[in-house]
């Protein structure tokens, strides 16, 4: 009776250790802020609060894929790397009515930050 119930604690143990093991990676929220915070090293210091605000908002478009993230990215890349389809016109459309940035599919990452803190000095 003894041995029974020492094999079933080491059981429930064993168990228990396994299953902390197996499920302990379960999905967290992103804090995608600090995912791109290596963004605001590419930007002067009154650029780099709007570039990885902007950036965190497209993390949420494209995933991890906005690891690959440089100044030099076009919009249209962007999109591209989305795991669902997004359109380049509705992510414009985004930028127009968010920070009134007029830009084209072609429009670099940096000249979208740019745009945006010459409008917002001005605001």
């Amino acid at each position: 009776m003894i041995s029974q119930l020492y094999i079933y604690l080491g059981a429930v143990v064993l168990l228990m250790t396994l299953g902390r093991v197996v499920w302990s990676h379960s999905s967290k929220p992103v804090e995608w802020a600090l995912v791109v915070a290596f963004i605001r090293l590419d930007f002067p210091p009154h650029q780099r609060d709007v570039a990885q605000m902007i950036a965190g908002g497209l993390a949420e478009i494209v995933g991890l894929r906005i690891r690959d993230l440089r100044p030099e990215h076009t919009i249209k890349q962007i999109t591209d790397w989305a795991k669902d389809p997004v359109s380049a016109v509705d992510l414009m459309k985004v930028f127009h009515a968010a920070f009134n940035i007029t830009c084209d599919e072609s429009t670099t990452f940096r000249t979208l930050i740019r745009n945006d803190c010459g409008t917002t000095n001005q605001r």
